[in-house]
């Protein structure tokens, strides 16, 4: 598959289906299907449904094979991550399969309608308000008769008792619960995703549960190393930046702080990451001339006629090469001439990744600064 994201395509049987999956690098379960939605699929509701909404539907592992089970029914996939979502449309392409509709939401923010079957496979980080969230907001979206089924870890059953145990398993349970025994009230939105506050270079973000790449290592040292390299004051006249890997708002944030001027653009594929980008930057007043734009591969938020002065982001250890290149690239064309970029990467890939690509590269690219592991790239647009 000519995708930069494409890892691997593998195959197999659910509901009498036999589905063909191709599977993109740095999204949930990428080795194999994972047990709790095998688990889901083996303990569906009974009725025979018009309408299903697949909740965190990854790369369609799980409503891929209903919905081609009950073609007749209208399917809904949602993701927070964009890059997941799409990737539900085209397997759904692959296995014409005609009846999904694969988008990416925040939770049920940009869900419309209801159903008569809502399905999720719970990520075991993401927080008991989420999960209550997703109870009460759930059955409120079902359909009379209709049912709200998910699957978790064992260690997140004390968090689903409203619910009905269907089955317990090793390592995962399913539970049910139906439009008609909805009596709690939602969380409020405020609350939902809030996992606790960091400081980052003296501004002090709220950040929020399950966002990946936010170990303690990159936040203590990782992100430091690029925060030393940037340049203290941005130059005379229009000073356009990219964040790209924007996370809950640290590069574009830091940015705004220390060139208030600027007009700066943060991109990520994560729903949550961008959601939040925008709530600390109202938090911290640093919203204006701050653009948050959302897309599944980040070089496609950039048209070819745009061009920035800085670029600011990272490489990712859990995408690939592939990946990286057409970053790497996406950068090159992105550049003003006298432009820069500092990327931030793992010491390893940066002796691997940027080094095939600087040999094809019009740009000037050495190394700034290495630190515990991770290394600063600067890239310089001469000509």
């Amino acid at each position: 598959m000519n995708d930069p994201w494409y890892k691997s395509t593998f195959q197999y049987s659910a509901l009498g289906v036999h589905l063909k999956m191709h599977i993109p690098h740095d999204v949930f379960s990428t080795q194999r299907i994972d047990e709790g939605t095998l688990l889901l699929l083996d303990h569906l509701p009974e009725s025979s449904p018009t309408s299903i909404l697949d909740m965190g539907c990854g790369y369609g592992a799980l409503g891929l094979p209903i919905a081609a089970k009950f073609p007749e029914a209208k399917m809904d996939m949602v993701d927070r991550d964009l890059l997941a979502a799409a990737w539900s449309q085209k397997n759904a392409a692959e296995n014409s399969i005609k009846n999904v509709n694969a988008f990416g939401s925040l939770g049920f923010r940009d869900v419309h309608g209801k159903y008569d079957w809502i399905l999720c496979n719970v990520p075991a980080r993401i927080g008991e308000p989420f999960i209550k969230n997703l109870i009460h907001l759930g059955c409120a979206r079902l359909n009379p008769g209709g049912e709200l089924r998910v699957v978790v870890i064992n260690d997140l059953a004390p968090m689903v008792t409203e619910m009905k145990l269907i089955i317990k398993g090793p390592r995962h349970s399913i539970y049910s619960i139906s439009a008609s025994e909805f009596t709690g009230e939602a969380v409020s939105p405020e609350t939902l995703y809030l996992r606790d506050q960091v400081k980052v270079a003296d501004l002090d973000l709220d950040r929020p549960f399950d966002l990946g790449g936010d170990d303690q290592k990159r936040l203590k040292v990782g992100l430091p190393v690029l925060i030393d390299t940037l340049p203290r004051q941005a130059p005379k006249g229009e000073f356009k930046v990219l964040c790209f890997r924007s996370g809950y708002g640290q590069l574009p944030l830091i940015s705004k702080k220390r060139w208030p001027n600027a007009h700066v653009v943060a991109v990520d594929r994560d729903l949550l990451g961008t959601s939040f980008v925008r709530h600390n930057a109202e938090k911290l007043g640093l919203s204006q001339n701050l653009e948050v734009r959302e897309t599944a591969h980040w070089p496609d938020a950039i048209s070819k006629e745009e061009k920035f002065n800085l670029i600011l982001g990272e490489l990712s250890p859990s995408a690939d090469e592939a990946v990286a290149i057409s970053e790497l690239q996406a950068i090159e064309q992105s550049l003003i001439k006298g432009g820069e970029a500092l990327v931030l990467c793992l010491e390893k890939i940066e002796k691997d990744w940027m080094k095939k690509f600087a040999p094809k590269s019009k740009l000037s690219i050495f190394k700034v600064l290495t630190r515990e592991g991770y290394t600063v790239t600067r890239m310089t647009k001469n000509s």
